[in-house]
């Protein structure tokens, strides 16, 4: 059935928050500091606010660095790269950090002088592309996306600062409508990033923008009721009453040291603590291949054999057959295999089946004819059901329905479309955000109701469906 998860899925979604917490509070912490020296026209060491930025800007800095590499070397999948080579992965993100601090100096060397030269200008926007380099992404346009959204956090910061310093005046209208031309930006940039990076080249055009639309929508009230309650803080006067505080001003400077402190014993906790009743059991355990061919001696079928052979030896990585993870993509058919046999399903017809399942569609040149040489008919037909014709988008519900529907008639194709899908919902640590949502809100929608319909065509397969259904419906 498969053993428990080293880190179930809160853990991780928890620890993602942290380190896109800590990069967004570097770059607003930054452009802050920015912010004050171009309001005093000079760069003053004796100004509070000013050390605390750039200290707070650093700290964090810092404080990604670590838990982004702690993310990635505690994650379930043994590919990455901070577990093939700490060491290596350790000095990258520390060649990122040391950039950052470049791109930091060039920053603030350049708005110290921005108010008299456009030269300044210049300098300090090329120092903020450099501290970009801090994010870990080769996707340009999601650089582009994550930019426009730390900033947009760095000018509510610096409004913050301008309503401490000053009157409420009208300039709040300036910084918020900046903010939403950020945000907006944001959402632009990451709807190329959506399509491009995570696959989404076949879902409509329309569903896309709606979503972004939605996420601009969402992160512009944010920012509304954030600017209403820094107004009201200035209007009130709120801030020389704080800022009279001896304990208010100790607690500001240790603030960015305490939030350190706090969110990374809550990633160490969220690590390394195991919640039962949170966990999912894992279903991508097989990572030899030859321990698995030992299981199936046993069957002594001579066409499991042959489809274990002719798997191994076509769809590897040598040939360019590779999972988003880095592994050959056999594994993934070893698993969906593994899936079944423990579940008591290891007909050798299953069991081919399964070996073969992504042949056709996948390797050019393979067709049902082949698949019958390596076994027989039955296991061609049920493969050949299996297999999406590439004219069709499946994204769509119809299109999907008409899918299953066909593979709802043949047990076999059936049992195995199950298994497949659950390897697939096992193995979602390498897409995005949005894309894990959406498989997740696809396998609801789609695959539940398809198991249901299983269970009352195949009743003597129900223990087994009953397992798919409890994994699917704690997604």
């Amino acid at each position: 059935m498969g053993k428990s998860s080293n880190i179930n899925q809160k853990s991780t979604k928890i620890m993602l928050i942290i380190y896109r917490l800590f990069l967004k509070l570097a770059f607003a912490f930054l452009i802050l500091a920015g912010f004050v020296i171009f309001d005093e026209q000079r760069i003053n060491l004796d100004n509070g606010v000013f050390i605390f930025a750039i200290s707070s800007s650093m700290i964090f800095a810092l404080s990604y660095i670590i838990t982004y590499f702690l993310y990635k070397y505690y994650n379930k999948s043994k590919y990455e790269q901070a577990k093939k080579d700490p060491l290596k992965m350790q000095i990258m993100l520390m060649s990122r950090l040391v950039l950052f601090i470049i791109g930091a100096i060039a920053f603030i060397c350049g708005m110290s002088f921005a108010f008299v030269h456009f030269t300044g200008i210049f300098i300090a926007i090329l120092g903020l592309a450099i501290c970009e380099l801090l994010f870990s992404n080769k996707n340009i346009t999601s650089h582009l996306s994550t930019f426009s959204e730390n900033v947009a956090t760095g000018v509510w910061f610096s409004y913050v600062y301008l309503s401490a310093v000053t009157e409420f005046n009208a300039l709040i209208c300036i910084f918020f409508l900046v903010t939403l031309i950020l945000l907006f930006l944001q959402e632009f940039f990451y709807h190329f990033t959506n399509i491009k990076k995570h696959g989404n080249e076949g879902r409509k055009r329309s569903e896309l923008l709606e979503m972004r639309y939605k996420y601009f929508i969402r992160n512009a009230l944010i920012y509304i009721l954030l600017y209403a309650f820094t107004a009201l803080f200035s209007i009130c006067g709120l801030y020389e009453k704080i800022s009279s505080s001896s304990v208010a001003t100790i607690f500001f400077q240790l603030l960015p040291l305490i939030i350190s402190i706090i969110t990374l014993a809550i990633l160490f906790y969220t690590t390394f603590h195991k919640n039962k009743d949170n966990e999912l059991p894992d279903y991508n355990t097989v990572s030899d291949e030859a321990d698995f061919k030992r299981k199936l001696i046993p069957l002594n079928s001579e066409k499991v054999i042959n489809a274990y052979n002719y798997l191994i030896n076509t769809m590897n990585a040598k040939n360019g057959f590779m999972r988003k993870d880095g592994e050959d993509y056999y594994f993934h058919c070893l698993n969906v295999a593994n899936i079944l046999y423990d579940n008591g399903k290891f007909d050798e017809n299953i069991m081919a089946t399964a070996l073969l399942h992504d042949c056709i569609e996948d390797i050019e040149g393979c067709t049902e004819k082949d698949i019958e040489e390596l076994a027989d008919k039955n296991v061609a037909h049920s493969v050949q059901l299996l297999t999406k014709e590439k004219n069709i988008n499946y994204k769509d519900d119809e299109n999907m329905n008409k899918y299953l529907d066909a593979i709802l008639q043949d047990r076999t194709a059936t049992l195995v479309k199950i298994a497949d899908r659950i390897h697939n919902m096992s193995t979602l640590s390498h897409f995005s955000e949005d894309e894990i949502i959406r498989k997740k809100e696809d396998t609801k929608r789609l695959y539940i109701p398809f198991v249901m319909r299983a269970k009352d065509k195949y009743p003597m397969d129900i223990n087994y469906f009953n397992v798919a259904l409890e994994f699917f419906k704690a997604l």
